[in-house]
């Protein structure tokens, strides 16, 4: 026999071992990432915690800062001081309002099924509102009042879910603020060395845009509030307290969260009248009128504003993954989306220069200056 059959033959036991192993690496990375991302799917709401959470430390870095740069004492002084002066104003306001709003958000959910009881019945007197809810499949007119109630206690229940949700990631976000490079840092060492630089790059676009997103929220919130309520309470509208407040925080929600605003406020004007009602929704329409074409462009700069119908569907597809939680940070999470589309995809694998300096020059001494 040839010596270098012999060679073959005793080289294939060992060729075939390697293989074998090979096989069962890969076999186990792939089971290793599997297990990874089912995690990942079962703690989704922990992840969306987490994203909340960096979103409100975000702004806490921003106000503390601010108060840094205007004052002096040094960055933990500032953020005591800014999260005392939180608690402060958030204490102070749940005295002054706090018994006042919930009397009013009792009489919505109340009155509100009233209305919604008085606005089937008027659509079943017409041949063609009859046909439409013959066309939905369970529809009991007669009942109309447990939909009201379920539209209503919804609609609360979103937002009394979102000041819990706030509530747990602010303590989160607090040690985030607290130490934003050391946190910064154990992220970018999950980053191969090669990709740092981009990683970081990233993550300043992220935080800029996120930043100037929160002011101009944060501004538009309060307009909403305060033109809603007072509006409502020319009117005379029952409860125009609470449905002036409950249209300033759903505005969080962009463009959904003004229509789920609208709704209790119509119901609870229908039972006053059809006037009153008609006169509520001209008066929600201009007042978003005013915001999207006045308040919105001016406080909020080109890179944290999308389409409205990529706002609509990010809503809708946030919420059916994460629930009510997802529908509330739907815009920030969109915004962070394409962040890294545009970074990672169209200005690293296209080629492409940014469209705005907002999103390439700015992005880097905008994130710096909120870890310091």
């Amino acid at each position: 026999m040839p010596i270098a059959q012999l060679i073959r033959r005793a080289r294939q036991p060992s060729i075939e071992a390697t293989t074998l192993a090979s096989f069962t690496a890969r076999l186990l990375i792939i089971l290793v990432l599997a297990v990874l991302a089912l995690a990942v799917w079962r703690l989704s709401e922990i992840l969306v915690l987490l994203f909340g959470a960096i979103l409100l430390a975000i702004g806490l870095c921003a106000a503390t800062q601010l108060v840094s740069r205007h004052t002096g004492i040094r960055r933990g002084l500032a953020l005591t001081g800014v999260f005392i002066l939180g608690l402060c104003i958030l204490g102070g306001a749940l005295w002054i309002f706090g018994s006042t709003v919930a009397a009013q958000l009792d009489e919505v959910i109340q009155v509100a099924p009233a209305g919604f009881k008085l606005f089937m019945a008027w659509i079943t007197r017409h041949p063609y509102g009859q046909q439409l809810l013959d066309q939905v499949r369970g529809t009991n007119v007669m009942n109309a009042t447990g939909w009201a109630t379920s539209i209503v206690t919804a609609t609360v229940g979103l937002i009394t879910r979102g000041i819990g949700f706030a509530i747990i990631a602010l303590f989160v976000a607090i040690y985030l603020a607290a130490q934003p490079e050391r946190y910064r840092h154990l992220c970018l060492r999950l980053v191969p060395a090669g990709h740092r630089p981009i990683a970081e790059h990233l993550a300043g676009v992220i935080g800029h845009v996120l930043q100037y997103w929160l002011v101009g929220q944060l501004v538009v919130m309060v307009t909403i509030g305060v033109l809603t309520g007072f509006g409502l309470w020319l009117m005379g509208i029952k409860a125009a307290f609470a449905l002036g407040l409950m249209g300033g925080l759903l505005c969080f929600i962009p463009f959904v969260g003004a229509i789920l605003a609208a709704i209790p406020a119509t119901l609870v004007a229908l039972t006053q009248g059809p006037i009153y009602a008609a006169s509520v929704i001209c008066m929600y329409v201009a007042v978003h009128f005013v915001e999207g074409n006045f308040i919105t462009p001016m406080v909020q700069a080109e890179a944290t504003s999308f389409p409205p119908v990529l706002a609509i569907l990010s809503t809708v597809s946030f919420s059916m993954l994460f629930g009510p939680v997802g529908a509330l940070l739907a815009a920030p999470l969109t915004l962070t989306l394409m962040a890294a589309v545009e970074v990672l995809y169209v200005q690293q694998g296209l080629g492409e220069a940014p469209e705005t300096d907002a999103m390439d020059s700015g992005s880097n001494e905008a994130s710096l200056a909120q870890t310091r």
